[in-house]
């Protein structure tokens, strides 16, 4: 993630973990079939903690990275069940946190904040955090998000268009095979956005 878009999500944590947390987490209808009950599970990029949240309240054994200090204290605050689970950490430079690989990756709301150059490193990162066989669920915005012609919203957070086609074809390149895949509304209602959620192991 870079500086400006990691700027933002510091500087407006509060605000925006009562954003997220005001409505239930959209990928928690996928995590009994994304996971093995009981799974060792990572959230990267846990932002409020509301899918950590989920995933513990789900029976997973679920540990999470956020790279943004404040998210992870409004998480914690929120959630103080997340204490000891959430450390710091951001893609590409993910390296086994909390003594993985996992049996799960979840990924949600992540891998449009990194540039084209960091993207194949960050989908290695994943596949090298995951023991073999192991699932990864990501959650991407498919259409409606406003950007400049610099690829950034009006808060200058850097937000990337990875289709669906595109990230599935750079994953199958890694070894994985694709075994879901959904489009969702924006569980917020904002205007015009649609979601897509990717299943692979």
């Amino acid at each position: 993630m870079d500086l400006p878009t990691l700027d933002y999500y510091g500087t407006h944590a509060a605000e925006l973990a009562d954003r997220y947390d005001s409505v239930d987490s959209p990928v928690a209808r996928y995590l009994a079939l994304a996971f093995a009950a009981g799974a060792r599970v990572l959230d990267v990029g846990a932002g409020s903690g509301r899918d950590l949240a989920a995933l513990l309240a789900a029976g997973f054994d679920a540990y999470g990275v956020e790279p943004s200090a404040g998210l992870r204290q409004a998480a914690i605050h929120r959630h103080p069940e997340l204490a000891g689970r959430l450390t710091e950490g951001v893609l590409p430079g993910l390296d086994a946190p909390s003594g993985g690989p996992f049996d799960g990756i979840l990924c949600s709301a992540v891998l449009m904040h990194l540039q084209e150059a960091d993207l194949f490193d960050a989908a290695l990162a994943l596949r090298r955090s995951l023991k073999p066989h192991g699932r990864l669920l990501i959650s991407l915005p498919s259409a409606g998000i406003d950007v400049g012609p610099d690829g950034r919203d009006p808060n200058g957070r850097l937000f990337k268009a990875y289709g669906p086609d595109e990230l599935q074809l750079l994953f199958e390149r890694l070894g994985f095979q694709l075994i879901g895949r959904w489009e969702t509304d924006d569980a917020l209602q904002r205007t015009g956005m649609r979601w897509f959620t990717l299943l692979l192991e």
